[in-house]
């Protein structure tokens, strides 16, 4: 297991907090269950509160994390029922409505999606050939519509 996944698997998601819990409350709440590596209280910045009503808690372990999502979910603390689950990762945001090209165009997609090098060879002389086709080649004597034959 690579150290991000474990990093993920320690750390918990805990929502529904109260304004006025701190790390300090939060470390104090969930030290029952392990070491606690990191506490992160996100803050708006565009808002006077003290954080978003939401933390991220890494414990020492996997096992810890676990522990305290079996114990502290749908908890309460300050008067408010907490909602404590597994972390996930954070998606890649992606507007399609500034995409300038395709995604599959993108080299980078491609290194993620493709299988192996004989699909990439695919890739390139597939654009190859696009790129010299003419969908209107060899339509002169062509017409539109139903065949009359």
């Amino acid at each position: 297991m690579s150290v991000q996944e474990t990093k993920l698997k320690s750390t918990i998601y805990i929502s529904g907090l109260d304004m006025s819990v701190t790390t300090e409350a939060l470390h104090y709440a969930f030290i029952p269950f392990g070491d606690i590596v990191d506490i992160q209280l996100p803050k708006d910045d565009k808002s006077n509160e003290p954080h978003r009503g939401f933390a991220l808690l890494e414990f020492e372990t996997p096992l810890d994390a676990e522990a305290a999502i079996d114990n502290m979910n749908q908890a309460q603390l300050n008067g408010r029922t907490l909602k404590v689950a597994f972390s996930t990762p954070q998606k890649e945001r992606f507007d399609i409505h500034k995409a300038k090209v395709a995604v599959w165009d993108s080299e980078s997609w491609i290194q993620e999606h493709v299988v192996d090098e004989s699909d990439r060879r695919a890739i390139e002389e597939s654009k190859a050939v696009a790129e010299g086709f003419d969908a209107m080649q060899n339509l002169e004597n062509e017409t539109a519509g139903p065949n009359e034959s």
